[in-house]
């Protein structure tokens, strides 16, 4: 009885064991969310944003590249930005973008709603309005009256507007989502999943329609 109960309670101990670490290995492996990116309906990019648990938080790198001509016209978009995120706090934020051919670098560290900004092409920032960069992946973002952009940290003044739950199409597939209005100095409709993350966002630029559309990584370059 006894060997049989040492057993027993060696399996569960090995069976819990496996179990963690396979919650730790999934918690490692983090996530990425991939759009296409399309100009009235025509697929002109995509964006990609990783994210990576770290001890602390997690780490987010976000990168967007479009490409498009118009009439004599060539539109081109390529940004990279990394955030670094302890807990839910904003530690940093460090970003180059090169926005038709304008190139912009700028890094911005936190301290609780206070930040310092400083870059090419933006000058230097001290403010603690609690402001965080235009960056929409998170449901998160949606709390936020004051935004900055993520090109040259202009300062955004916003009003967010939950709309309600309805349903969007993401890959041929009717998918529930969290409806938010974002108007003022910026407007976009967005659109949040179940998991809180980004499913679609559309808005106005330079007179055309474009969305952000969350893919699978299979279909991205399709």
């Amino acid at each position: 009885m006894r060997q049989h109960n040492w057993k027993r309670t060696v399996s569960g101990l090995i069976a819990g064991i496996l179990a963690q670490s396979a919650i730790v290995s999934m918690a490692s492996a983090g996530e990425t969310l991939n759009f296409r990116v399309l100009k009235d309906g025509e697929p002109i990019g995509h964006e990609t944003v990783e994210i990576t648990p770290t001890d602390t938080g997690h780490t987010v790198r976000i990168e967007t590249l479009t490409d498009v001509s118009v009439l004599f016209l060539k539109f081109h978009y390529d940004h990279q930005r990394t955030e670094i995120w302890q807990n839910d706090a904003l530690a940093s934020v460090e970003t180059t973008t090169n926005d038709d051919g304008t190139h912009y670098s700028w890094q911005a560290s936190y301290d609780g709603d206070c930040y310092q900004l400083v870059g090419k092409g933006v000058g230097k920032r001290d403010a603690c309005d609690g402001a965080w960069p235009l960056s929409l992946w998170s449901e998160d973002v949606t709390t936020k009256t004051s935004l900055y952009s993520v090109i040259d940290a202009e300062p955004y003044g916003v009003e967010i507007r939950k709309v309600g739950t309805e349903n969007v199409m993401i890959e041929n597939r009717e998918t529930p989502a969290t409806h938010y209005i974002m108007s003022g100095d910026v407007q976009r409709d967005l659109w949040y999943g179940p998991d809180k993350k980004l499913l679609k966002t559309s808005f106005k630029r330079k007179g055309y329609d474009i969305d952000f559309i969350r893919v699978d990584a299979m279909s991205l370059h399709k």
